[in-house]
């Protein structure tokens, strides 16, 4: 399985403003310097590779297997908005064909969505990332669909950087705010 973003999140989840309000500057020295943290802080949480392990604000991604699965096909990468297409390897062109959608549902209620084919998956090429399904994930399009607890997290982590800009000890990571472990402690993917 490979995951490959597509089109990245049009906002942040927190604005500057917000930010230097959360860290009580009232001034525009250190706007880019903010900026920068907020960047930092979001890509330290968000996505596949981010300590959530979850979309944040929405995102394109195509998610890639070697083959369609004997059952349901699990999106990893939640809160699933969409499927906007399923696609696999034709046989004889090896190129990618559109599966149409009436072939399957999506269930984008479960926060880790996933799709089942109405009768069966169709048989594609047997090559690496024979099959592509690409998809939205994220909590919606705006600053304001973002959950108050993962806004709170990232702004406690951009104050955290901002107050200490060199590391704090021989692991900088371990000494991350407990407010912000506490805060992501409930939204984060767990996996096994």
């Amino acid at each position: 399985m490979a995951l490959k973003l597509i089109t990245p999140p049009i906002v942040d989840p927190v604005t500057l403003a917000e930010a230097k309000q959360y860290c009580r500057v009232d001034h525009a020295d250190d706007d880019t310097l903010i900026s920068t943290f907020i960047k930092a802080a979001t890509k330290h949480c968000d996505g596949n590779r981010g300590v959530l392990g979850r979309a944040i604000v929405n995102q394109t991604y195509e998610l890639f297997y070697d083959c369609f699965p004997s059952g349901n096909l699990l999106i990893p990468l939640g809160p699933l908005q969409s499927v906007t297409k399923v696609e696999y390897l034709d046989d004889l062109t090896g190129l990618y064909v559109e599966w149409p959608n009436t072939n399957y549902t999506v269930d984008t209620v479960s926060f880790e969505g996933w799709i089942a084919p109405v009768d069966a998956w169709p048989t594609p090429r047997n090559a690496i990332n024979a099959m592509k399904v690409t998809f939205v994930a994220g909590h919606g399009p705006t600053v304001a669909d973002v959950p108050d607890d993962i806004r709170v997290a990232i702004m406690s982590l951009v104050a955290h950087w901002y107050e200490n800009r060199e590391a704090v000890g021989a692991d900088p990571m371990a000494h991350i705010p407990m407010m912000f472990d506490s805060l992501i402690g409930t939204v984060r993917k767990v996996t096994v």
